[in-house]
């Protein structure tokens, strides 16, 4: 046939030298694969000492650069004298294209253009995850090459179990996985990743030893498009807040959490190697953060929860440019009985978290403005006994906050409040149409630090009770500008002022059965500048004014010099105008056993210094048709002979401007008592000049 076809000599021996050629290499890959087959094999067989891998079928070409396993199944047992632990994993198929067999023999280097992983079964053992065993760092110990070059890897039908618990499902690939030193850790210069898509869902992860569940019900990530998307998200506590503590070793932490949306926008993927979160964008939308503490001591012991311990080897940095929580709740509370309850939305910009022991220090939590929506705000405050309702708070980017409708009230019965405490104190019944402070600076804030323009009070009536049956504690009080001083908070407000307001102070006797009432109404002041930790350049004192009318009669004016030195005097001067001292009968006979028939006081003026030792100044007043009677016992009948010296001897009926200033000035004298309270001193300062004013005495109570 060959002659027939008159095939020349040269043509026949290029024909047999390539069908030659061509057997050979059929020949030589049939070999070569054999013996990749076999290396590939035992290098899987040799992975680490716990590891043992099998397959059904592996299939190999050489000239393709293809390499293929069928019914792959990989079991992980650490420790064969606990062989019942082991991790177990499965694939239908593994499929390896484009392999660069040249770089794998020469330079050690696993090079491959697609890998693909289908029908992944993986099969965790609860005990080896809390044991938390590096198999890792096993497998790249033992491995051959040098460096890893993938440029597309693809996991289909992945489905991850705990025994029989689903933990998660879906769909990954990423591109462009670069390890350039297998044996060094993985940060983001040795290990690099390019797009990385995945859908996951049905996520049901139990943290180890943290007794929470993480659940997630969609996960969807494209670091092309730079988003990450999670739907109904959910970290439950394996117990109730009445037994977490107790059930699991004390941990401190307890978080019930519910995000019916997270949002992620413009993520930068590689970041997250180095335990970084940084976003352009992160919304959360209708979310539920329940928080409780279990308080050790004075502070509650954050860095012992495991919870947290997995937060900060997960993340060290939170960064976005946006973050915002829309439709939101939080509920905080903690073993000591405090409470915080509030809705509404959040939006700050520039924010910056590092995650710290006790991601509350001043410099853990940084942001350029924050602006809120909040309402229904509860708090309870455990050692006071109050409850605190804010009906609506606004924050502006500006600095502006508003708070609108807010009312103090006693968590129980006024009485019973000192019952609980155990002593004297006092209870705070008030309700405030709002609060204005602008130009507040709300970073700076979150740094322990109040600093403003101007704090405004609006309209207030604020009642306050006190028990004077109960024992009185002898703690140290110091003056106004030692106890601002004592605040670590740094405070520096322009102004503090409250509108017309009306303050009333009710008190029950030591030795009474009724009770007696202090009202001023129409009460406003300012306080100017307010700071507690002044520097060389500010004014070297502050400014309190106030103004209001004593039980609706008369007005009474006051000023006080407040100065920053230590051991300089305060100034206290002011004056009663046109005051109806019947009005005062309230306090008068329940409080100081007497009565008051009549009274005008026409003009009250006061003067006098004030230091940590005691008060010195004066006063001079000027009355009319002043008329007293002693009361004595339960019953406050008239103390027949104590009236009679009031009215003849002791209290001139009538001491008017016609009268000698020395005769109706009285010399301030008295002793400050550091257990008092500065209202009090202010008092008692007051009354030791009224009294005497009077050439025996005013009988007043002590």
């Amino acid at each position: 046939m060959l002659k027939s076809l008159k095939i020349s000599g040269k043509w026949r021996m290029l024909l047999y030298g390539g069908v030659g050629l061509l057997f050979i290499l059929v020949i030589a890959n049939v070999i070569i694969n054999r013996i990749v087959q076999h290396k590939v094999s035992e290098t899987l067989q040799h992975l680490s000492p716990g590891l043992k891998v099998s397959f059904s079928a592996i299939n190999s070409n050489v000239l393709t650069a293809v390499l293929s396993l069928d019914s792959v199944i990989i079991d992980y047992t650490p420790d064969s004298s606990q062989s019942q632990h082991q991790h177990m994993v499965r694939f239908s198929a593994v499929e390896l294209t484009g392999i660069s067999f040249m770089k794998m023999l020469f330079r050690r280097t696993l090079s491959i253009n697609d890998v693909q992983l289908s029908k992944v079964e993986v099969n965790l053992d609860e005990y080896l995850l809390k044991k938390k065993d590096n198999l890792g760092k096993q497998l790249f110990d033992h491995t051959a090459f040098n460096s890893i070059s993938v440029n597309h890897f693809t996991v289909n039908d992945l489905r991850i179990w705990e025994s029989t618990r689903l933990l998660l499902k879906g769909n990954i690939s990423i591109d462009e996985i670069n390890i350039r030193n297998v044996k060094q850790p993985f940060t983001a210069d040795n290990f690099h990743i390019g797009a990385v898509r995945g859908n996951l869902s049905d996520i049901n992860y139990t943290l180890p030893n943290a007794y929470h569940t993480l659940t997630i019900k969609q996960l969807t990530i494209d670091s092309r498009q730079q988003t990450l998307q999670i739907n109904s998200m959910k970290l439950v506590p394996q117990y109730p807040p009445s037994e977490f503590f107790q059930k699991t070793d004390n941990q401190p932490l307890y978080v019930a959490l519910n995000i019916a949306d997270l949002t992620l926008l413009q993520v930068d993927m590689p970041k997250l190697l180095d335990k970084k979160l940084v976003a352009g964008k992160i919304t959360l939308n209708k979310s539920a953060f329940n928080i409780y503490y279990e308080v050790s001591g004075a502070q509650p012991t954050l860095s012992r929860s495991f919870l947290f311990i997995d937060l900060q080897k997960t993340l060290s940095v939170i960064q976005t440019d946006l973050f915002s929580m829309n439709r939101s709740s939080i509920a905080y509370g903690s073993t000591t009985g405090d409470q915080l309850k509030l809705n509404g939305n959040i939006e700050t910009h520039q924010l910056n978290i590092r995650t710290t022991d006790t991601l509350s220090g001043r410099h853990d939590i940084h942001f350029k403005t924050l602006a809120c929506a909040l309402n229904d705000i509860h708090a309870v405050s455990s050692g006071s006994y109050q409850h605190l309702h804010i009906k609506q708070l606004n924050i502006d980017h500006k600095g502006t906050l508003q708070a609108t409708s807010l009312k103090i009230s006693p968590q129980y019965d006024k009485f019973e409040v000192g019952k609980k405490a155990g002593h004297q104190i006092d209870v705070v019944d008030a309700t405030i149409s709002g609060i204005t402070i602008t130009q507040l600076d709300m970073a700076r804030f979150f740094r322990q630090e109040i600093i403003a323009e101007q704090i405004w009070i609006k309209e207030s009536n604020v009642y306050i009770f006190r028990d004077r049956r109960l024992p009185r504690p002898s703690r140290y009080k110091p003056l106004p500008v030692a106890f601002l001083k004592s605040i670590p908070t740094r405070i520096r407000v322009h102004q503090l002022k409250v509108s017309s307001s009306t303050l009333s102070y009710e008190e029950l006797p030591k030795d009474g059965p009724q009770t007696g009432l202090l009202k001023v109404e129409k009460l406003q002041a300012s306080l100017s500048p307010l700071i507690n930790h002044p520097s060389p350049s500010d004014p070297d004192h502050m400014d309190l004014r106030m103004e209001g009318s004593l039980m609706g009669s008369g007005t009474v004016k006051t000023t006080v010099y407040l100065p920053f030195a230590a051991g300089k005097d305060y100034y206290v001067s002011g004056a009663f105008d046109n005051l109806d001292l019947t009005t005062l009968n309230s306090a008068a006979e329940n409080l100081g056993h007497f009565h008051i028939e009549s009274g005008l006081l026409n003009n009250l003026t006061f003067q006098f210094s004030l230091n940590d030792e005691k008060s010195t100044g004066k006063v001079v007043g000027s009355y009319h048709q002043l008329v007293v009677e002693k009361l004595k016992g339960a019953s406050k009948k008239v103390a027949g002979f104590p009236t009679f010296m009031l009215k003849h001897v002791i209290i001139p009926k009538n001491k008017d401007a016609s009268l000698p200033v020395a005769r109706r000035t009285g010399a301030i004298d008295y002793k400050f008592d550091h257990t008092r309270s500065l209202s009090f001193y202010f008092l008692k300062s007051l009354l030791s000049g009224i009294d005497a004013s009077f050439t025996f005495g005013f009988l007043l109570p002590k």
